[in-house]
């Protein structure tokens, strides 16, 4: 139990670093491309990797968060869970802990900061794209990795991965980010 309870304060600790400085958004806004015809082969790939049945309708306001990784996906990436999900808010975000053995997972949506507003704060960032989505792998000092899925200019999804410091968090969070990619708007 101590050790969930440092791995809580870390995390929350790292999300609270990282959108400090959110207050704007800053950035290039881009429209979405139009996959009727797709002008690259990354682009055909993306249309067709995600089926648009499966994408949820409506904004990430509407969204439950335990709704968008179920307890089967998780313990399919990180073994079975201790608990079941639950709801939590960490500041502006309103997110689902998962509680697998010796990690920290959460999948949290942000209505209020876009990608522009993922922060290093002595961490190290990529942009990556997962399925359809532009997104950014923050690989924390601390063996935390987020991977924040961009939805929209002002709102994205944070999967937060904290397996401390002795494995690399980064592949199962990109394959968690994989699992909730389809289902957001």
């Amino acid at each position: 139990m101590n050790s969930r309870i440092v791995l809580t304060s870390l995390a929350t600790a790292t999300l609270v670093a990282i959108t400090a400085c959110t207050g704007s958004t800053a950035g290039d806004p881009k429209p979405t491309p139009d996959t009727s015809s797709p002008t690259s082969s990354e682009d055909s790939r993306s249309s067709t990797s995600s089926p648009t049945s499966t994408k949820a309708s409506g904004s990430l306001a509407d969204t439950d968060p335990c709704g968008l990784l179920t307890k089967s996906e998780a313990e399919q990436v990180l073994g079975p869970l201790k608990e079941e999900p639950k709801p939590q808010k960490i500041g502006s975000s309103r997110g689902c802990e998962f509680a697998p053995n010796r990690v920290f997972l959460s999948v949290g949506i942000r209505t209020d900061v876009g990608l522009a507003g993922v922060q290093a704060t002595g961490g190290e960032i990529k942009d990556i794209k997962v399925g359809g989505h532009q997104a950014k792998q923050l690989l924390g000092a601390g063996g935390s990795c987020i991977v924040a899925v961009g939805v929209t200019s002002s709102s994205r999804v944070d999967i937060t991965l904290n397996a401390g410091s002795s494995t690399d968090p980064c592949p199962p969070a990109l394959k968690i980010a994989e699992l909730v990619e389809p289902k957001l708007p």
